[in-house]
């Protein structure tokens, strides 16, 4: 499913629209984007549709694309929602250059998790990041997330194999650091 509109500072986590489709395949193009991504070869339009498409029926799922200044630059969801125990994987592409590096990483993590710990029954919010990815460290430790574990030599980025670092939020660390109100 699609998540609902969150304003943020400076940003805004918001549903797709079709015309997010062709910008956010040019993301995909970029192998400075793709460097620390599980995918990383272009979707062609069609397949790209039919991944939003698919994002909107699962019930499993909440999705947002992350939009400055009115552009897309990125996305963010949870997916495979265990809505029994309560927890649920986190991703996030910040496809767009010209806003890295000033905050929006985190910004979008703290409002995802703020929604996620107000507004649904998780507990959990588990996430990852290849090691050497520093911006997503650094994003994710922002946001309370701790290191749960490592599956070492995992994923092979330039030329050699790296860890993959596995993190988790849980809601009792949330709500101790954001009592009673949003982000």
């Amino acid at each position: 499913m699609y998540g609902p509109v969150i304003e943020g500072k400076r940003l805004r986590l918001r549903p797709p629209k079709a015309e997010d489709a062709p910008v956010m395949i040019t993301w995909f193009e970029d192998m400075e984007v793709t460097q620390y991504l599980f995918v990383r070869t272009p979707p062609s339009l069609e397949q790209e549709k039919e991944w939003l498409d698919a994002r909107a029926k699962d019930p499993d799922s909440i999705f947002w694309v992350v939009e400055v200044d009115g552009k897309a630059v990125g996305s963010t969801g949870i997916q495979m929602i265990d809505w029994k125990n309560g927890f649920g994987l986190t991703g996030t592409v910040i496809g767009d250059k010209k806003v890295w590096g000033k905050g929006v990483g985190g910004e979008l993590m703290k409002l995802r998790a703020d929604f996620v710990f107000r507004q649904t029954p998780l507990r959990k919010l588990k996430s990852g990041y290849i090691e050497g990815n520093e911006a997503s460290a650094r994003a994710q430790a922002a946001c309370g997330y701790v290191e749960a574990g490592r599956w070492r030599k995992d994923r092979f980025v330039d030329g050699e194999w790296r860890d993959l670092i596995l993190t988790e939020l849980l809601r009792e660390a949330w709500e101790a650091k954001h009592p009673g109100s949003s982000v």
